[in-house]
């Protein structure tokens, strides 16, 4: 089964403020919007994939899509809150992405690349990111004499 993403098919959800990581061993979120000319359904899924996937069945886990009667705004949440962290990826050195997936199996969106890292891992990176080495030179004046 091949992926079948045209331009006006794929940019239909858009996934919003996906941070870069989240701790391995929490309540995973996302949040999205779509286009008015998409229409939601009850058997659509958002799914969480390995970046570099090639089909909707490598997702890691998933959850379906709740379409609330008469909701008239395009901006939706989708919350992966699962009875235990065996659901959620535990490799701490992968990318993952969020996927739009409809009813007829076609991807409709996918987030930005993000990361399940421990707070350890996470403080680190933040510290880390604001280390700088500076190599400077000095020019002596030398007399020759």
């Amino acid at each position: 089964c091949e992926v079948s993403v045209t331009p006006s098919t794929f940019s239909q959800v858009v996934f919003t403020d996906i941070p870069h990581s989240y701790p391995p061993s929490t309540t995973v979120t996302c949040r999205y919007t779509y286009s008015t000319a998409f229409q939601p359904n009850s058997r659509d899924w958002v799914g969480i994939f390995k970046v570099g996937w090639s089909t909707i069945k490598d997702y890691h886990t998933f959850v379906w899509v709740e379409q609330e009667e008469g909701q008239l705004t395009s901006q939706a949440v989708i919350v992966f809150c699962l009875h235990s962290e065996y659901y959620l990826p535990k490799d701490e050195l992968e990318f993952y992405q969020f996927c739009y997936i409809d009813s007829s199996g076609q991807v409709r969106g996918a987030s930005t690349p993000f990361c399940f890292q421990s707070a350890a891992e996470q403080s680190m990176g933040s510290i880390s990111s604001f280390d700088t080495l500076f190599v400077t030179t000095q020019v002596l004046n030398r007399k020759h004499t």
